[in-house]
């Protein structure tokens, strides 16, 4: 019996539905139109290896006299290079789930042609056709390839797919003697001997969808947003991050000197290299080498404690007076 297939996508084999899947939806051709009755292609990949590369054109115009040339922006190319193995087993994934996985890709290489819109017959009942649009695609995985809106939300693997057209589409079996499956499916009363794996590669030629740029200091704004190219979400507020607006990294605890304010969070559960730590090693009896040069008294106030006038010299031992 065939594998229950999911409503408007095409069979994914039942052992990895719940794995991560790369998504291709064809621009030219409906899918809801053809047996596979779906948006599109699923395809549950293996050792997946994603590589972008933006490449700006600049013109070159050399002037007489002048030593560097006159150079005029043209335009922002984007293009990603993709690997995969799409794997299947008779044993995992059931018989029915090797023969999707080579549909898939069987589907995937014939949407690399064109659509024609039909007029008439030749003499020889060939259609004569006329090209009606070219093999485009809009991919997607996960966080990683996609059009992503400003606020990072997930609006479906097709939805905020990234769009573009497909070139240089290799796949290879390998060894084809261990390299086989068995496969069956629907009324098929015999089993195929088919690849359990093909490894997939390609490059992808982006064409924008969104308007990239930056204006009045902001990039794509309404558009992509600050999730280009990969998605990270809703844009926090520099208060949250990590580092401060001179680039210095906080500081886990908070020396006073002279005030009375109450301890902060990091003071109270700050590391044991903090400033906090060492000084309550040292009120408990411990000893702490190597001073920072202060031959002052400092009032410092620890959790639930008032405050102690301790001395630090150099190389000194630090407690209390």
């Amino acid at each position: 019996m065939a594998e229950k297939q999911q409503k408007g996508t095409p069979p994914v084999s039942a052992f990895k539905q719940s794995h991560k899947v790369f998504s291709f939806e064809p621009l030219h051709v409906a899918l809801k139109d053809t047996p596979v009755k779906g948006r599109a292609i699923l395809i549950p990949v293996e050792d997946l290896q994603l590589s972008q590369r933006f490449d700006p054109k600049y013109a070159e115009k050399p002037v007489y006299g002048r030593m560097d040339p006159i150079v005029t922006y043209q335009h922002t190319r984007r293009s990603l290079g993709v690997q995969f193995k799409c794997q299947a087993h008779h044993v995992f994934d059931k018989p029915s789930g090797v023969v999707n996985n080579i549909r898939n890709i069987n589907l995937l290489t014939q949407l690399l042609y064109p659509a024609y819109f039909e007029h008439g017959t030749t003499i020889h009942g060939e259609p004569l056709a006329v090209l009606g649009a070219p093999p485009f695609f809009r991919i997607r995985y996960g966080n990683y390839i996609g059009s992503f809106d400003s606020t990072g939300g997930f609006q479906g693997e097709t939805v905020s797919g990234l769009t573009g057209y497909i070139t240089g589409f290799n796949h290879q079996l390998g060894k084809v003697a261990r390299n086989v499956a068995f496969g069956k499916q629907g009324t098929d009363k015999g089993y195929r001997a088919l690849p359990r794996e093909i490894a997939v590669n390609f490059n992808f030629a982006v064409i924008h969808d969104k308007l990239p740029g930056w204006y009045k200091g902001e990039f794509s704004p309404g558009g992509y947003g600050y999730n280009f190219p990969y998605n990270a979400g809703q844009f926090a507020k520099k208060s949250t991050n990590a580092r401060n607006a001179t680039g210095e990294t906080k500081q886990p605890a908070r020396v006073s000197v002279g005030t009375d304010e109450t301890p902060t969070l990091e003071e109270k559960t700050g590391s044991p290299t903090s400033v906090a730590a060492k000084i309550a090693d040292s009120q408990s009896g411990g000893a702490i080498g190597g001073g920072a040069g202060l031959d002052s008294g400092i009032g410092i106030r620890m959790p639930g404690e008032g405050y102690s006038s301790t001395g630090l010299s150099v190389g000194g031992v630090l407690g209390d007076k």
